[in-house]
């Protein structure tokens, strides 16, 4: 990503910069591939190819066959399409189990669907933001349609053990869709291995493109899925519509690169930990779940002594701009604290001033360094401003 001007990047799990390559890729395919992939002439058929090989790419990626992927607007439309799909297929009698912390992508699809009748249940987790293993437990001994559940959360970067979930849901004989969207190039992911019926990716959280994504689909046994989006056929009618040949380009040269980003996650881990080294020496911060369990890129904090939306403002419009996220970014357009964070315990006024820092390629101490002090003089300014520590 070209950096602005006096700016310093920390938010690689909103948006990810642009893979080597991956722009250049997109480039030629939009400028020299005219046709529409589904057009049988020659042209056609070398805009298919195209298509052919990215799915090649991704399917490899994650363990899966070329065929059993899906191509999406993004991660929100593959976990539309799953949940919405599964229930569809399975009529009055469908039952999903989630967790409270979820993506909004599954969070409001899966309460748009209990509104419609269909019956969901909600999983707790704990203070780091883990799963209850018994409640799992009990809830798949319901033989529930559908387990969905998000391998990398996204405010917190905590990590579940989707193969240890992936195994429990194959000996209940229960389908798992999981929410990769923050997990692939990350983390090592196989569809097959860890029992996985659908998963949902999005290109742009891996250094593709915004506006691609896809839906991974098992063949063996058949997942049930029911279309959401008709009118040309496309995709075994399971995803009309006439797909983007430079977009998915993009995806499948962000993914041919994932190796690289496997690779560099303990150097992400590193980094991450002395950013956090820094930033504690402030004091009144809270890290937000236990650094064993989470992602090399996360680093969600919780400030004592000043206002989140101030801090959030001061971080994001002060000199050097620091992009951040919020860790309510989800639920701020609704004036909530996070509903993950207070989902594990945190109280609501540390909920509502938490801050999400995600790191990536091209990330050196430098900037790490640089960063963590413009959050610690940024905090002593908003607490300056506030009064003391003790009246919070």
């Amino acid at each position: 990503m070209p950096a602005l001007e006096n700016s310093l990047y920390f938010d690689h799990a909103a948006a990810a910069p642009l893979a080597d390559g991956v722009a250049e890729r997109m480039h030629a395919v939009l400028t020299e591939i005219d046709a529409n992939p589904s057009s049988t002439h020659p042209a056609g058929r070398a805009a298919a190819a195209i298509i052919d090989e990215s799915a090649a790419v991704l399917a490899e990626l994650i363990g899966a066959e070329p065929s059993e992927l899906v191509w999406t607007s993004g991660a929100t439309e593959a976990s539309n399409l799953a949940l919405k799909g599964v229930a569809e297929f399975a009529g009055r009698d469908a039952h999903i189990v989630s967790c409270v912390t979820e993506h909004p992508a599954t969070r409001d699809v899966l309460n748009q669907l209990a509104r419609r009748g269909v019956r969901v249940t909600w999983l707790d987790v704990d203070s780091d933001g883990c799963l209850d293993w018994v409640a799992l437990d009990a809830a798949l001994d319901e033989q529930p349609t559908l387990l969905s559940l998000m391998h990398v959360n996204n405010e917190t970067g905590v990590v579940h053990d989707i193969a240890k979930v992936g195994q429990r849901c194959l000996a209940a004989g229960v389908a798992l869709h999981v929410d990769a969207a923050q997990s692939a190039a990350r983390l090592p992911l196989d569809v097959a291995a860890d029992g996985i019926a659908l998963m949902s990716l999005s290109a742009h959280k891996m250094g593709g493109p915004k506006g691609i994504g896809a839906l991974y689909v098992r063949r063996r046994p058949r997942q049930g899925l029911s279309a959401q989006i008709h009118g040309g056929g496309q995709q075994g009618g399971r995803r009309s519509g006439t797909l983007a040949t430079h977009q998915i380009a993009g995806f499948g040269a962000a993914a041919a690169l994932a190796g690289r980003s496997l690779a560099i996650q303990p150097t992400l881990a590193r980094l991450r930990e002395r950013l956090w080294s820094h930033i504690a020496t402030v004091g009144g911060v809270s890290r937000n779940g236990a650094s064993s369990m989470i992602a090399a890129p996360f680093l969600n904090i919780s400030v004592s002594g000043v206002h989140g939306g101030a801090l959030l403002s001061g971080l994001t419009e002060g000199s050097p701009t620091l992009a951040v996220s919020s860790g309510a970014a989800c639920s701020a357009a609704r004036g909530q604290s996070s509903y993950v964070l207070r989902a594990m315990g945190v109280p609501a006024r540390l909920a509502s001033a938490s801050i999400r820092f995600s790191i990536g390629a091209g990330q050196d101490e430098a900037q790490i360094d640089a960063a963590a002090q413009r959050f610690v003089d940024e905090v002593w300014r908003l607490r300056r401003l506030a009064g003391p520590l003790e009246a919070w």
